[in-house]
């Protein structure tokens, strides 16, 4: 399931999910599947029956990528004990809600409350770590660990800020490829790292052609799940359109020819996205893709997910390749 255990990995046996909503559950559903001790923080009590049900979901999902040895839901524990979830971790991971000074306040009260060498990794999905660690005595152990949702399912994790703490860079990578994560290395901050700010041009188009009448959400998501989004998953963007010519002598040439087309295919830049489009948009998607709920869409993501996965991971296996 995993990939070879690297220096600093195996190090790590308890892990502390600060935050029990959607993104610290599916952390804690992906560091239960690895093998790992887990304790979720959330100052809501309740929260705890959310982390069961989510895992409980989550389960046919995570035996089908398969369970590290000992790997099991009993191993997750709950807390609203913020010095109980800390005490004698290995590993913090923060998943906080969205609120850069929140976030600071909380990072630092736990880099007061670990050993110096536990590194604070933060689910952020666009703060800059070197903002992020600012409250901190120990700056140099708080760097960006963002997953994409869920975390127990899609494998990336985006480290960023590790240009200013490069051994918990280097640690964090090894741990997080141990328990089966893709890590992609930011070589200097940006906001928004690399995923969503791609995420975020693709759905500016969505968007203008939806403003436009162009065709509906469904079909426009249709287009993006049966074309690129198929070879994106195999190999990325520009992988995929680097094989656009048979000759690769042609690329260059094949590149301006791309720089011409997005010259005159895309949506002005002058296309700001008002609240009316955005209001619009949530309504069709609610009206529309999300007619029946979240739950057949669950499944339908689920399965397909587990499945291309397992089938990747094969298809590198018989090619030489590594695990993905």
């Amino acid at each position: 399931m995993s990939k070879s255990e690297k220096p600093g990995a195996s190090k790590i046996a308890k892990v502390t999910c600060i935050g029990g909503g959607v993104i610290g559950a599916g952390w804690a559903a992906h560091f239960m599947r690895a093998g790992l001790d887990i304790v979720v923080y959330d100052q809501a009590a309740e929260r705890e029956g959310y982390l069961r049900e989510s895992l409980a979901r989550a389960m046919p999902a995570l035996a089908d990528l398969g369970m590290a040895p000992g790997a099991s839901p009993a191993r997750v524990s709950f807390t609203s004990d913020f010095e109980e979830a800390l005490r004698g971790t290995d590993f913090v991971q923060e998943s906080a809600p969205e609120n850069i000074e929140a976030k600071i306040c909380l990072l630092s009260e736990i880099d007061a409350l670990v050993a110096p060498d536990v590194i604070i990794a933060s689910s952020s999905s666009g703060f800059l770590a070197s903002d992020l660690r600012r409250g901190a005595r120990h700056p140099e152990r708080i760097l960006v660990g963002h997953p994409f949702n869920p975390p127990f399912l899609i494998p990336l994790v985006e480290i960023a800020g590790g240009d200013a703490a490069r051994e918990a860079a280097d640690r964090a990578t090894a741990f997080y490829e141990s328990t089966g994560s893709e890590v992609v290395e930011l070589d200097r901050e940006i906001e928004g790292y690399i995923g969503n700010r791609i995420q975020y041009a693709v759905l500016r188009e969505v968007l203008y052609m939806m403003s436009q009448g162009v065709a509906s959400l469904e079909a426009i998501d249709r287009a993006i799940a049966a074309g690129p989004a198929i070879r994106w998953a195999v190999m990325g963007l520009s992988s995929s359109l680097y094989l656009g010519k048979s000759d690769p002598s042609q690329w260059s040439k094949l590149v301006d020819s791309i720089g011409r087309d997005m010259d005159g295919y895309l949506a002005p830049a002058s296309f700001k996205p008002d609240p009316t489009v955005l209001r619009d948009y949530a309504e069709q998607v609610s009206n529309g893709i999300g007619a029946n709920g979240q739950a057949g869409l669950m499944a339908l993501r689920n399965a397909g997910v587990v499945g291309i996965r397992s089938a990747l991971a094969r298809v590198k296996a018989g090619l030489g390749g590594g695990e993905i």
